[in-house]
């Protein structure tokens, strides 16, 4: 049990009920007691929580119609027992942790400078922790080790705690070792390429754990391939032509990754062979790209994809370039 705000104030409340007698008639009126709770869990809902929660009550909210709101004194009874759990003082919060569930009926009085007394009460609901439910999707079922999955653990919940306050951890290759430590992250990325990974079927397991440290899994299964690499395809097609130069668009678009994982593209606009190591564009995701020619001649264009896993394909177009004034 959690308590605080126990200022023995005995002396206190003799000298109100001694101070004399005063012809004001709301002297005999006793004050208003207004009591707040709030909790440690988190939670939006402040007058719910398990044994592991800590309430918190307040009666600064009370007033008097002639004591002011310092010089009013509280105590509090937490399971209205009669048996009261803090003495009266002007420190109006006091804190308590339910050792067993139920419905906690906490009653609070409140003290005038004329001995008037005003009561108020709350109802708690404590309840046992349960664990989490675990549960997670993940895209694609299946992939190289190139592939880029996306799992996504919103579907977990819990019946005491807001999932905001849950955590999460992976084993990726259900080897009973985790790989990734508690997050409050809900959406994951993984690429099954470590070096010690292998082909086949793989056993993800989730673990999650709420605020008081339980904890529950969840599994679901993947199968990793090998990598094929791609195709490269393109075509060169002339857009404009004048004297000064001849505008070509290459279009990669019918290249192909058999794993249909993203591609990346880079050109070579002018390719002499294999001694010719630069290329023209750094590697870019569209498959589209636009050049110009200066010179009248024959050209080899030169394309090259790679593929998530880093496995490249080229293929090779010969063009004949001409300057003269034709527009399409």
């Amino acid at each position: 049990m959690l308590a605080s705000g126990c200022e023995n104030s005995e002396f206190s409340l003799y000298s109100h009920l001694n101070s004399g007698i005063s012809n004001n008639p709301n002297d005999e009126l006793p004050p208003t007691a207004v009591i707040r709770v709030t909790n440690n869990s988190g939670n939006r809902e402040h007058l719910l929580g398990t044994t592991y929660t800590v309430f918190t009550f307040n009666g600064n909210g009370s007033y008097d119609a002639e004591t002011s709101g310092y010089d009013l004194e509280v105590r509090f009874d937490f399971e209205n027992d009669g048996k009261f759990d803090t003495f009266y003082s002007h420190t109006k919060t006091a804190s308590y942790q339910y050792k067993t569930p139920g419905l906690k009926k906490v009653r609070m009085d409140v003290l005038d400078l004329q001995g008037n007394v005003s009561t108020a009460y709350d109802t708690i609901v404590v309840v046992e922790n349960t664990p989490p439910v675990p549960y997670f999707t993940i895209s694609p079922f299946s992939g190289t080790p190139g592939t880029q999955f996306t799992i996504n653990t919103r579907g977990s919940y819990d019946d005491q705690y807001n999932t905001n306050l849950l955590q999460y951890r992976f084993d990726f290759n259900g080897d009973g070792k985790f790989d990734t430590k508690y997050q409050y992250n809900t959406v994951w990325q993984h690429k099954f390429n470590d070096i010690n990974e292998t082909e086949g079927e793989k056993k993800v397991i989730l673990e999650v754990r709420d605020p008081e440290g339980a904890t529950a899994t969840f599994s679901q299964k993947i199968t990793i391939i090998d990598n094929s690499p791609p195709s490269a395809v393109f075509t060169a097609e002339l857009q404009s032509s004048t004297a000064i130069s001849a505008n070509y668009k290459v279009d990669a678009s019918q290249s192909k990754d058999p794993d249909n994982g993203k591609l990346q593209y880079k050109w070579d606009f002018n390719y002499n062979g294999e001694n010719d190591i630069i290329w023209d564009t750094p590697w870019t995701t569209s498959p589209i790209n636009f050049t110009n020619f200066y010179k009248a001649g024959e050209y080899l264009i030169k394309l090259m994809v790679k593929d998530q896993d880093g496995e490249t394909n080229s293929s090779i177009v010969k063009i004949v370039v001409d300057l003269i004034q034709n527009t399409k």
